[in-house]
C-alpha cells in the first residue's frame, strides 16, 4: 500500500512538472516596421533584451529590414538598399550576428546576400553565387570564424541546385556536396565544427507536385545525405534544431499536413504530427520541450512536442493570410515571427510566450 502511494504520488508530480512546464500563452507584440507591407522570417536571440528580426518591406517586398528587440520595444536597425532580400539570421553573441537573403544585380538577376552585425553597425560582406537566380535561406555559427549558410541557385534551363557556403573569419566561399536533383536547402543546424546538419527538398516535380525530404550532414570533412523519410509523394523539409547530436528535429509539411522528423543518432524517423497545416520552423529546448510554428488554413500556428506526443499550442486570434516563418528564445520566453494581414497588406506578426 505504501509503495502504491509513493507511485501515485511520483506519478502525479511528474505530470505536475509537465503541465506547469506547458503553462503559459502567446501574446502580439507590436513590431517596429509600422508602415507596411512587411513580413518576418527570421529570428535571433543574444538575450532576453538583445533579439534580431529579419524581414522584407515594401511594395512587392521590395527593401530586406532588420528589426532589434531591446527587452521593451521593437525597433527599425537598418533598412537595406532596394532590392534586398533578408530570409535568415543567427546571432553568436552581442557583437557577432549574421543575416542572409538575396539581392537584385543589374540585369535582373539575384545573387546571395550576407550582411554581418558588429556590435556597432550593420556591414554588407562579399559572397560568392553559384547560378542566376541565388538566395540564402538560413545560417548558423559555429565561433567567430566558423559559420555555415545554406539556400538554393536557380539557373534557368537547369532546374534548383541547393547552395552551402562557409565562413573561416575571413571569407564567405562555397562548398560541394552530395549531389541531388533539383534541390534546395531550407535551416542549418550546428552543434560543432565537425557535426552539422542542412535541410531541404530535392527532386523537385512542380507539375507532378512531388518532392522528397533532403537531410545532409558535416563531419568535419565533407557532406554526405543521410536517408530521410517521407510521408507522402509530396514532402519536404523547412527547420532543423537539437537539443543534443543524438537528438535532432526537422519539421516542414507534405501533402497529408505538418511534418515533423527526428534523429536519434543512428536514423531519422516520422513522427505523427497532430495537424493539416504546415510547419516552418522548429526550436529545441530539451527532449521533451520542443516548439514547431507553421500555418494552418491562412492562420498562424503553433505546436509542443512534449516527449510523447505533438499537441497544438493556440495562438492569438488575427485576420486571415497570416503565418509564422521563424522562432527562437529560451524556454519561458519565446518568440515566433511572421507576417500578418492588415486592410489586405502584409504587415509584421510577432508573437512572444511567456510563462
Amino acid at each position: 500500500m505504501k509503495n502504491s502511494i509513493l507511485s501515485a504520488t511520483f506519478s502525479f508530480a511528474i505530470f505536475l512538472n509537465a503541465a506547469a512546464a506547458s503553462a503559459g500563452q502567446w501574446t502580439e507584440v507590436a513590431g517596429g516596421a509600422a508602415p507596411h507591407p512587411s513580413a518576418l522570417y527570421g529570428i535571433a536571440a543574444v538575450s532576453d533584451n538583445d533579439i534580431w528580426a529579419v524581414e522584407s518591406w515594401g511594395q512587392n517586398g521590395g527593401q530586406g529590414l532588420i528589426e532589434h528587440w531591446d527587452g521593451t520595444n521593437w525597433s527599425v536597425a537598418t533598412v537595406l538598399p532596394f532590392g534586398t532580400l533578408l530570409f535568415g539570421v543567427a546571432a553568436h553573441s552581442s557583437r557577432d550576428v549574421w543575416a542572409v537573403g538575396s539581392i537584385v544585380v543589374p540585369g535582373g538577376q539575384r545573387q546571395t546576400l550576407v550582411e554581418h552585425w558588429n556590435g556597432r553597425r550593420w556591414v554588407a560582406v562579399s559572397s560568392p553565387s553559384l547560378g542566376t537566380y541565388d538566395r540564402l535561406s538560413s545560417v548558423c555559427i559555429i565561433s567567430r570564424n566558423d559559420a555555415w549558410a545554406v539556400g538554393s541557385s536557380l539557373t534557368l534551363g537547369t532546374g534548383d541546385v541547393y547552395i552551402l557556403m562557409h565562413w573561416d573569419g575571413t571569407s564567405w566561399s562555397l562548398v560541394n556536396g552530395h549531389l541531388a536533383n533539383s534541390s534546395g536547402l531550407g535551416s542549418v543546424k550546428a552543434f560543432a565544427t565537425d557535426n552539422v546538419w542542412a535541410v531541404g527538398s530535392k527532386d523537385f516535380d512542380y507539375n507532378q507536385n512531388t518532392s522528397s525530404t533532403f537531410t545532409l550532414h558535416w563531419d568535419g570533412t565533407a557532406w554526405s545525405e543521410v536517408p530521410s523519410p517521407n510521408v507522402d509523394e509530396f514532402s519536404g523539409l523547412s527547420g532543423v534544431d537539437g537539443a543534443t547530436l543524438n537528438d535532432v528535429w526537422a519539421v516542414g509539411s507534405s501533402n497529408l499536413g505538418s511534418l515533423a522528423i527526428h534523429w536519434d543518432g543512428a536514423a531519422w524517423t516520422a513522427v505523427p504530427t497532430p495537424t493539416e497545416g504546415s510547419f516552418t520552423a522548429v526550436k529545441v529546448f530539451s527532449t521533451t520541450n520542443v516548439w514547431a510554428v507553421g500555418d494552418l488554413g491562412n492562420q498562424p500556428f503553433s505546436a509542443r512536442w512534449d516527449g510523447t506526443q505533438w499537441r497544438v499550442i493556440p495562438t492569438p486570434p488575427v485576420d486571415p493570410w497570416s503565418a509564422l516563418w521563424s522562432i527562437s528564445g529560451r524556454d519561458g520566453a519565446i518568440w515566433a515571427v511572421g507576417n500578418g494581414n492588415h486592410g489586405g497588406a502584409e504587415t509584421d506578426l510577432i508573437f512572444n510566450w511567456t510563462r
